[in-house]
């Protein structure tokens, strides 16, 4: 089954002047308690890919530089920089729960509504989430910042999140590969695998049909990818038009 939730009230037009990403990857965390095989690769991954890409900015946090604290600080930084005709992107591979990520240290965690809150208040006119954790897909239900930290309320997103598992399942990674089943179907899908219409450019439908259905023939119909955001099919990711050869 494909999960798919875009709203096609707007249309996209120009293209972001910069992107700022800030990759969060964890390996281990303090305790090295459920050591994962790929998270850390993910994140050089993405971040090897957008090095070249339409200027980026790219900051990456990896294992004992992801604290909750510093990952907050990152993000406030980075993404304040950004001006209304730029991009935000905020990229996670590791542990998650229900409505948020694990973090180095493992009493502390990253609630989701956390992370959509700061790239909200950034004035980049483009904000996207690529994660994979398990149950990722919980990260649609927003939560408020509160004592009841997992509280919901309805204030809508204006941020594009491409989840890699739905709120009630797994997401697989495995040594016998050197990215999650997620991310190295992502990256494809942002490299040009993805770009159906052979117009040198990759949409949000475009990616979502390329990693969804690979996605859940690898793990054998086990995990299925969610898109959830208020944006329209056509909401280009990566215009391949725009590295910096």
């Amino acid at each position: 089954m494909l999960m798919i939730l875009l709203s096609v009230s707007v249309t996209e037009t120009a293209n972001a002047q910069k992107t700022y990403i800030v990759c969060v990857g964890l390996n281990v965390n303090r305790d090295n308690v459920d050591p994962l095989p790929c998270s850390r690769a993910d994140m050089r991954g993405i971040a090897n890919y957008f090095h070249s890409y339409n200027g980026s900015d790219v900051f990456m946090l990896l294992d004992a530089n992801a604290t909750r604290s510093h990952i907050i600080k990152i993000l406030k930084r980075q993404f304040a920089k950004s001006t209304a005709n730029d991009e935000i992107i905020f990229c996670y591979s590791g542990h998650g729960f229900d409505g948020g990520l694990s973090t180095y240290n493992n009493n502390e965690v990253l609630f989701c509504s956390e992370v959509q809150d700061i790239m909200h208040q950034a004035k980049a006119r483009r904000k996207m989430m690529f994660v994979n954790s398990c149950h990722s897909g919980s990260f649609t239900k927003k939560y408020k910042d509160s004592k009841d930290k997992r509280k919901r309320y309805n204030k809508k997103s204006s941020v594009l999140l491409f989840l890699s598992s739905q709120s009630n399942e797994y997401s697989w990674e495995t040594t016998a590969m050197n990215n999650s089943y997620f991310f190295h179907y992502l990256i494809k899908g942002l490299e040009g695998n993805a770009d159906f219409s052979g117009d040198n450019k990759v949409t949000a439908r475009e990616l979502f049909n390329y990693v969804a259905p690979h996605v859940e023939d690898i793990s054998s119909n086990k995990q299925h990818p969610v898109m959830w955001g208020r944006f329209p099919d056509d909401m280009v990711v990566v215009d391949l038009n725009n590295f910096n050869r």
